[in-house]
């Protein structure tokens, strides 16, 4: 059921097929495709769509036919080899309509018929939504050198997005136009204007209705299922020989293992939940149990702060240098900080930024946005560029925020086009947070309001919460659309991982659902941030590394130290000097593929889409 999206036809003139293909190819790597459409026959994905013009780490996944046996194609760069598995589309009809999975892996030094080659390991990053190709890419050389060179570090696309195929935003959406609308659509928080909470509410019986009333949406919709999802994983596992899964998954990647554990429980390897969510909570649709820990993280850095002299927020005033010992306190700088967003709220600053031509209006949604965003992943001078944007924002300069949000008005140009929709030139809309939307609500029980006050009650029982529960929309959104208990007996136990503050998976989670699985144990990571990434820790790393290589469990009750500060000047917690002999004493290699990861991870991992 292919999506057909029809050419654009320019001058007459160009009814010459000779010139008419040479144009197609100019236009093609010199103008992102613009003024031309494509006939799209064969739910080509959206990354392939809206892909810059000829990038050169390009690969085009359509050159590879998709089959029952993993026939590895190599891809980017050296050593990554990428295939498309053919799986059932509904494993209820085996012998059905396909899907074709999108893997890429980092191979092992060993072939499958080498003694020391010890199978697949799957990653899922996060979401749901986001792909995860693109992400466990980057980090595929540094999870080779923490876990070992005998695994094959693999990659998939789940159902729907990325480059695993048939993919749903294509499905849903006709042109960029389209979609740059839509996005439009979406207020940013439920709290930015007094109708935020009632608009969010009809988008999402908006998107609701939209996926109902087109069939390519709705067909691919009903099968990107996370239960869905966590079959694929085993068809994965037996596509290469063994009939046990191993996978280290973060944050919503914790549901779809949950899922998987339920479901196959003896087909369970080596299982690691990393940042872990509470599946109850997430299929019952209802979101509001997320938030626990995020208040927790914000408090450390405003302490952290109140310590340093790196912090700018801390520092009473402009003229007041950084080796000062003047600095403010916790509670001052916590007033401070109130008092900023208080008059971005009133007064938005705005915004141009010289360096690349990108504006827009600053103002308290976007400021919280990006403070949020940073309590993913506080340390190693993150907190501190967002403190110092907020301080900037304070005197009218709103260019470091703007920098901070990620947000870029160039998106929506038309370059040489004078066409309003500009075809499909580059994403407009966050390809994770719709394909999140419309995983999330699929997977859910139908969450019923009857009305906008009760939707209302129910945010305000978050906002007691955590200050940050209008950034958490998911319900709102699957109030729009048209409870399980996750326990079992696994044939190996399984290993949770879980942080003292993380504003996204709190550690309550991970300890609630380790109840549910036989022999498991919660490893305790002693930082801020969301999932072990977050943070440098040899100390879990190599509990990490130790269970999938030696089976080995970590102590109950286990807390793990991290090398990093959310200010390099504060010793927060355990003693500097005693980290500095432990690192010391430690293999370098070792602690930099570790700070390597979690420095990739901080970049792309999850956070950047507000979900998990």
């Amino acid at each position: 059921m292919g999506l057909v999206v029809k050419a654009y036809r320019g001058d007459a003139h160009l009814q010459d097929k000779t010139i008419w293909l040479k144009r197609i190819f100019i236009l093609s790597c010199l103008a992102f495709f613009a003024r031309i459409f494509l006939v799209i026959t064969d739910h080509t994905p959206l990354y392939q769509r809206l892909a810059p013009s000829c990038p050169k780490d390009a690969f085009a996944w359509d050159s590879i036919a998709p089959s029952e046996q993993l026939e590895w194609t190599r891809c980017y760069e050296e050593p990554l080899e990428c295939a498309r598995l053919e799986v059932p589309l509904d494993y209820a009809a085996p012998h059905g309509q396909k899907a074709a999975i999108a893997l890429l892996r980092r191979p092992s030094r060993y072939s499958a018929d080498h003694p020391l080659w010890r199978g697949p390991i799957l990653y899922n990053p996060g979401g749901p939504g986001p792909p995860g190709i693109a992400i466990v890419r980057a980090l595929s050389p540094y999870f080779e050198r923490i876990i070992g060179e005998e695994y094959d570090h693999v990659a998939f696309d789940p159902r729907g997005v990325g480059f695993t195929t048939p993919s749903f935003l294509p499905s849903l959406f006709t042109t960029d136009a389209e979609a740059k609308l839509f996005a439009m659509s979406r207020p940013p928080t439920l709290n930015s204007s007094a109708d935020a909470l009632a608009r969010t509410w009809a988008t999402g019986k908006l998107l609701g209705g939209l996926v109902q009333q087109r069939p390519s949406a709705k067909w691919v919709a009903k099968h990107m299922s996370t239960a869905i999802v966590a079959r694929d994983m085993l068809s994965i596992t037996r596509a290469f020989g063994r009939n046990h899964v191993q996978a280290w998954c973060f944050s919503y990647g914790t549901i779809l293992l949950a899922t998987f554990v339920a479901m196959f429980p003896h087909n369970v390897g080596r299982i690691v939940m990393d940042g872990v969510g509470d599946a109850e909570n997430y299929y019952s649709g209802a979101w509001d149990n997320n938030l626990i820990d995020t208040d927790v993280g914000l408090e450390l850095a405003i302490s952290a702060c109140s310590n340093s002299s790196a912090c700018a927020l801390s520092h009473s005033s402009p003229a007041v240098s950084e080796n000062s010992s003047r600095r403010l306190s916790s509670a001052a700088v916590r007033e401070r900080l109130k008092n900023i967003l208080f008059a971005l709220s009133h007064n938005p600053i705005a915004t141009r930024d010289a360096l690349n031509g990108n504006y827009a209006l600053v103002d308290k949604s976007l400021a919280r946005k990006v403070l949020f965003d940073t309590l993913y992943s506080p340390m190693r001078g993150n907190m501190a560029r967002t403190f110092s944007a907020l301080v900037a924002a304070e005197h009218g300069d709103g260019v470091p925020l703007l920098r901070l949000s990620g947000l870029d008005e160039a998106l929506w140009r038309c370059p040489n086009s004078d066409r309003p929709s500009c075809g499909w030139l580059q994403p407009a809309t966050d390809d994770a947070e719709i394909s999140g939307i419309a995983i999330a609500c699929t997977d859910a029980e139908v969450v019923r309001h009857d009305s906008l006050n009760s939707l209302r009650e129910h945010f305000q029982g978050m906002a007691r919460l955590s200050q940050f529960a209008e950034l958490w929309d998911m319900h709102a959104y699957c109030a729009g659309w048209e409870t399980r208990t996750f326990t079992a007996n696994t044939s190996f136990p399984v290993l949770l991982v879980g942080n003292v503050a993380d504003p996204a998976a709190p550690l309550w989670a991970a300890k609630k659902m380790s109840k549910g699985f036989n022999n498991s144990v919660v490893l305790v990571q002693n930082s801020p941030g969301h999932c072990s990434l977050s943070a440098t820790s040899l100390c879990t790393s190599k509990a990490i590394r130790a269970y999938f290589r030696d089976g080995i469990l970590p102590q109950p009750g286990t807390v793990c130290e991290v090398e990093d500060r959310i200010f390099e000047d504060v010793e927060e917690g355990s003693s500097g000097s005693a980290i500095d002999q432990l690192v010391q004493a430690e293999d370098q290699e070792f602690r930099e593929a570790v700070r390597g990861a979690s420095t990739v991870f901080a970049a792309h991992g999850p956070g950047r889409s507000r979900r998990m």
